[in-house]
């Protein structure tokens, strides 16, 4: 695959950067670009409007950037992927969501991916606030009679939690998805989701709960439970919610993690990332520092083991938190896959993570690095 990659500080010079691509001899069939608020989102899906290929785009909480000279975190930046892929391989959609909700949306996004290849793969990037991950993962994979490789995250906002976008050359959205479906058959898509934030205390339960709002836990206001035990106060929400998440138990043994991306104060209820469902045990978690670099560095090795060509891009779906809680200690983590893989990559920090866990299974998260390797067969 033909591609390049640049990491750049403002809109008028990740135009003049692709223009200078183009001019080179590099034929672009498809775009990524994941970008501060600061640039002026409406702005920049116009002006990329000016070059005839799609771009996969969305707005971000910090920026990633690898190659072989260094592994960086960026701020208020721009990454950008130009690729030469088969135009018969991917098609790019941009879904503004409007009269659906998060479970409706995933289902429309996954009737076209299915429509346009017999064997799909999908990144997905989610705007909203209020968007709620897990039901766009679970409307969007029954859908489908099997799982299909599926990653992505949802939009930041440079943790100003006001206003996320999607958007594609011409378009934006910040209430729907921009989505790339790759034909599987021809385009590897394969990736490992991976976390290592630990549980903290004894677990309480959820004893009223609506979809990602929860209202009560233990019988008391939710927004005073969790104040309470963090020993914070309003100013600190919600931004401190994404370090120190909900670790939510399944039915099956397995948990994941919800952060904490709005507060209801009329309620006294806290508005999660993805649906933490009423009944649910749960704890609070935390990372515990340097030990959840190793274990993502542990995870990417475990996986790379299983074998398979070298991918030709990697592309990252990390959580803000992990940003915030690591501090520099996150740019080991990026570094850890650029030295198993030794390939471009790029991505950035959301407010949830879609991608699939070491036993295969699919599905939302928070606190979560989702690794995506993209390779052409």
């Amino acid at each position: 695959m033909k591609k390049t990659t640049f990491h750049t500080d403002s809109q008028a010079d990740l135009l003049a950067k692709i223009r200078a691509a183009v001019a080179s001899g590099l034929q672009p069939t498809l775009g990524i670009v994941f970008c501060s608020v600061d640039f002026g989102i409406t702005d920049t899906a116009k002006a990329l409007g000016e070059f005839g290929f799609p771009f996969f785009a969305c707005s971000s909480c910090g920026e990633i950037y690898s190659d072989a000279d260094k592994s960086r975190a960026l701020e208020n930046s721009a990454v950008v992927a130009l690729l030469e892929l088969p135009a018969d391989t991917f098609q790019v959609k941009l879904f503004d969501g409007a009269g659906l909700d998060s479970l409706g949306l995933g289902a429309a996004i996954g009737r076209w991916g299915k429509a346009v290849f017999k064997n799909p793969a999908m990144l997905v990037a989610v705007s909203g606030i209020k968007r709620d991950g897990e039901q766009v993962v679970h409307g969007l994979m029954g859908e489908f009679k099997e799982q299909i490789p599926l990653f992505g995250g949802l939009a930041g906002d440079d943790a100003k939690f006001k206003e996320t976008f999607a958007f594609t050359n011409g378009l934006a959205t910040n209430d729907g998805a921009v989505v790339c479906v790759l034909d599987h058959d021809k385009i590897s898509v394969d990736g490992l989701a991976t976390s290592g934030w630990v549980g903290l205390g004894a677990p309480k339960l959820v004893t009223a709960a609506e979809g990602n709002v929860v209202l009560t836990i233990d019988g008391e206001p939710a927004l005073d439970t969790y104040k309470k035990y963090l020993d914070i106060k309003d100013v600190d929400l919600p931004g401190i919610g994404l370090e120190y998440p909900l670790q939510v138990m399944r039915e099956d043994g397995t948990h994941v993690l919800r952060a904490v991306v709005g507060v209801d104060y009329e309620r006294h209820a806290l508005v999660f990332a993805g649906t933490v469902p009423q009944g649910a045990q749960v704890r609070f978690s935390s990372s515990p520092g340097f030990e959840t670099v190793d274990h993502a560095r542990r995870d990417f090795e475990t996986f790379a083991k299983a074998g398979g060509a070298a991918p030709d891009l990697m592309i990252f779906f990390s959580c803000i938190a992990r940003h915030a809680a690591l501090g520099p200690m996150v740019e080991d983590e990026i570094r850890s896959a650029q030295r198993i893989w030794n390939a471009p990559g790029l991505g950035f920090f959301t407010y949830g993570e879609i991608g699939k866990n070491l036993i295969g299974r699919c599905d939302f998260y928070n606190e979560t690095c989702a690794l995506v390797l993209l390779r052409v067969k």
